[in-house]
């Protein structure tokens, strides 16, 4: 283990302490990644069934990527879109290229460094808008329990995480939460009769929750869009952890036929090798704030939105996608791993199944009683798989299979196997307790 004085990072969200004490030493660090696996300082390899943080979604070393960020490296390796009237050209060329991809209405593009920046820019447009239009007490915002678009202190408060919330409070006024358990459109149109229709301004969903690993049915979303379209409340769906052939297609909305009014983009944008994320919204929206009569701006933004190196990065994601048969791969090969592992479910769970959309999968975990896991227990899941050399995420009452979108059926049967010798250890280790 680690002594705390010879360790200065400051890192994620449990407290270092218990990093420090219970697991972390130096031989954990990671070192290396080709493909779709890492190897950590031992020497010990790993297939990354999580693509890191759901980001590294061409693996570890894709060629092109890495040499479009080089070229553009060795010609202009920054600029700014913030201020001033001197933007990248390879932002421009990026945001026309990427628009070509998105849903119908959704031409208009802002660019950011991550996810939580990108959903809180678009509550602040949501909101900014109703002002420039004459209605600025237009200012709720609706969303789900159990949903998470990030931390900050707005997205936190749009992810429906309440227990964090009072942790850093207060965080950002008028975002309300309602049960994602049974019909979204019910619960929303609920919920905006109680704080009036003429009080919210947007509704923002995941249309898979990635935490809970919910997958809503497609009605849910496609009646979500038409409820706020005849209210006139904005549909923000965040789609940072869907987009980019993560569900076999560009998007969930485009594979769903949905046009929200504003659509959030992060991960796989750069395929993870650079940070960036991404705001496209509709032209009403667009056109509203072009030159309006206030002359107010929008004070949102950042140092490295658009970043030359990360926008490069994006292009060649957008080549490979459209030439190297990624999406058909990710829908194949999403097919192949949901059926390894509801085989392995079968054989070592009494309850629970396994469901998703592409390459984002849940695995649910109950035990005989018909109870989900603790999250003790799931954790200790998630480290009984490092001991097989497979890394995946948590989640609650499930395990989630997120790999890089280019993982071929032998990786498939690769994962299901080291995570049924994973499950077995757990079992065995549970019955030698009791």
């Amino acid at each position: 283990m680690i002594d705390r004085a010879e360790y200065a990072l400051w890192h994620g969200w449990a407290p270092m302490g218990r990093f420090l004490r219970e697991r972390l030493s130096w031989d954990r660090l990671l070192v290396e990644g080709r493909g779709i696996s890492v190897r950590d300082a031992a020497g010990r390899w790993y297939i990354d069934a999580r693509s890191s943080l759901w980001n590294l979604s061409l693996g570890y070393d894709n060629a092109k990527v890495k040499e479009a960020i080089h070229r553009q490296l060795e010609t202009l390796p920054y600029g700014a879109l913030l201020t001033y009237d001197r933007p990248p050209a390879v932002s421009v060329e990026y945001a026309n290229a990427l628009a070509k991809w998105l849903p119908a209405g959704l031409r208009r593009i802002r660019f950011g460094a991550n996810g939580s920046q990108m959903t809180e820019g678009a509550l602040l447009l949501s909101r900014f808008y109703r002002r420039v239009i004459g209605n600025p007490h237009r200012t709720a915002v609706i969303s789900l329990l159990g949903a998470y678009h990030g931390t900050g202190p707005g997205a936190l408060m749009l992810s429906g995480l309440v227990d964090w919330h009072p942790r850093c409070g207060p965080l950002i006024p008028d975002v309300h939460h309602v049960s994602p358990e049974g019909d979204w459109v019910e619960a929303v149109r609920r919920k905006t009769e109680e704080l009036g229709s003429e009080r919210v301004t947007a509704v923002i969903v995941e249309p898979l929750m990635g935490l809970m690993g919910i997958v809503p049915r497609p009605e849910y979303l496609t009646g979500l869009a038409d409820f706020c379209r005849n209210h006139g409340i904005h549909l923000i769906v965040d789609e940072v952890t869907t987009g980019f052939g993560r569900v076999g297609d560009f998007t969930r909305c485009g594979q769903l036929g949905i046009v929200p009014d504003m659509l959030v983009l992060g991960k796989g944008i750069t395929a993870g090798y650079m940070p960036a994320s991404a705001l496209a919204v509709s032209e009403d929206i667009y056109l509203a704030l072009f030159e309006p009569a206030s002359n107010e701006a929008l004070p949102h933004g950042s140092t490295n939105d658009g970043n030359p190196l990360a926008m490069a990065a994006g292009l060649a994601v957008l080549d490979i996608l459209e030439n190297d048969g990624v999406l058909r791969n990710c829908a194949l090969r999403g097919q192949t791993l949901r059926e390894a592992l509801k085989n392995i479910h079968q054989r070592h769970l009494p309850a629970g199944d396994v469901d998703g959309v592409g390459l984002m999968l849940r695995l649910t975990l109950f035990d005989h009683d018909g109870d989900p896991w603790p999250r003790t227990q799931v954790e200790r899941l998630r480290l009984a798989c490092e001991d097989e050399g497979l890394l995946i995420s948590e989640g609650l009452g499930c395990v989630l299979l997120l790999p890089p979108l280019i993982v071929t059926d032998q990786d498939c049967e690769e994962i299901a196997c080291r995570l049924g010798h994973a499950l077995t250890a757990v079992r065995r280790a549970s019955s030698a307790t009791r």
